[in-house]
């Protein structure tokens, strides 16, 4: 084989790994089974970056699907502008839902009575979002400042215990993080269920800005990004508690949920370093 001849060989080689690499790793078997179905355009039975990109509309593939789990993998679907009405209803979606930033909207009941989904984090980018958009045992919510508008109802933790009955029932409080320091003209039944179980946290020293505001104005608890002793306030104080508690030496009092000022479901390190940043206004 001349020399030619080698390097053509060898760089249609690289040139096929890397188009292997590109193929996405799904965490959910079911999730994938359903993306390659809807979505392989070259038929190898995988579903590459390339192919996810392509996709303007999930439609309602995943609705009513009892068999998915967890899909970080919605990242790659970079084409997508709007998440479709009932997309995941009834869908067993589970854990971490992030909706990234190129999803500007988020369509009516799109993962209304999702009885899995425990944390829902809106990227930066993200708009409105419809009519009963999210339901479900959602413990923690995390709102852009790019949000300009939530339908009524919107957001609401609970999960219908029977299809039949109309019936409710509450699963535990909601802490809700809101990046703003503008609130959003929001419905002002956004959050109508759960205002008196839930806690809204904003940037230091807009809580007021929140309260005077319709639909941001009954939640049962309001706090601060960064004030992890409690005090009303944010200062060189919130920084030695949160350095404790990282080091293990459990400050009292203490507020996990304030201390995590980066929003990554994880007080570490990291929070030290944004709560710093915070107070130094950066």
């Amino acid at each position: 084989m001349n020399m030619r001849k080698l390097l053509a060989f060898f760089f249609a080689c690289a040139t096929t790994v890397v188009v292997m690499a590109q193929n996405i790793n799904f965490t959910n078997a079911e999730v994938k089974r359903l993306c390659v179905a809807n979505w392989d355009t070259d038929k190898d039975g995988q579903l590459s970056r390339q192919e996810a990109a392509a996709v303007i509309s999930l439609g309602t593939v995943f609705r009513e699907n009892g068999n998915i789990g967890e899909f970080p993998e919605l990242k790659y679907f970079t084409g997508i502008t709007a998440i479709d009405d009932s997309a995941f209803y009834k869908s067993s979606i589970s854990g971490e839902v992030r909706i990234p930033g190129n999803v500007k909207t988020i369509g009516d009941y799109a993962f209304n009575n999702c009885r899995n989904m425990t944390r829902v984090v809106l990227e930066e980018g993200v708009q409105t979002v419809g009519w009963h958009s999210f339901s479900g045992p959602i413990r923690t919510m995390v709102l852009p400042t790019t949000l300009t508008y939530m339908s009524s109802m919107a957001v609401d933790p609970y999960v219908n215990s029977d299809p039949s009955s109309g019936v409710f029932v509450p699963d535990g409080d909601l802490y809700l993080y809101s990046r703003s320091k503008t609130p959003a003209a929001i419905n002002g039944f956004a959050f109508y269920f759960m205002f008196s179980q839930a806690h809204l946290i904003v940037p230091p020293g807009y809580i007021d800005d929140y309260k005077a505001v319709e639909g941001w104005s009954h939640f049962g608890e309001y706090l601060q990004f960064g004030d992890v002793n409690m005090d009303g306030n944010v200062n060189g104080r919130d920084v030695v508690a949160l350095r404790n508690s990282v080091m293990g030496r459990k400050p009292s009092p203490f507020n996990e949920y304030c201390a995590d000022v980066n929003i990554d479901n994880s007080v570490n390190g990291r929070d030290v370093i944004a709560l710093r940043n915070l107070i130094l206004g950066n």
